[in-house]
């Protein structure tokens, strides 16, 4: 599934189009990880990293949303404590905080 088909890519030919860089186009691409991490135990809704209000800068946490209760707990058990480049993830169901 695509939604822009090639006829409505045409139309797009010399219009100013965000991204170009000059040697190329820049992609976005948000959350992959998280998705790609999640993904294969069950359907994800929703990926939200949290992110510095002042800087931006992902703050190194993040929330995902799955559908289904033992699709989770199946994400939880498999990649709490997972190796991910140098860093080791902790992945637990969210819990309110206590103030």
């Amino acid at each position: 599934f695509s939604p822009i088909t090639i006829d409505s890519m045409t139309s797009l030919v010399g219009m100013n189009i965000p991204g170009h860089t000059g040697t190329g186009w820049c992609i976005f691409v948000y959350n992959l990880v998280l998705w790609q991490l999640f993904g294969p135990f069950g359907a994800v809704n929703n990926v939200k990293v949290i992110r510095d209000f002042n800087t931006n800068k992902c703050k190194g946490f993040g929330f995902v949303t799955m559908t289904n209760y033992d699709e989770a707990a199946m994400a939880i058990a498999s990649l709490n404590g997972y190796r991910l480049g140098d860093r080791v993830l902790q992945v637990s169901f969210k819990t309110n905080k206590t103030h």
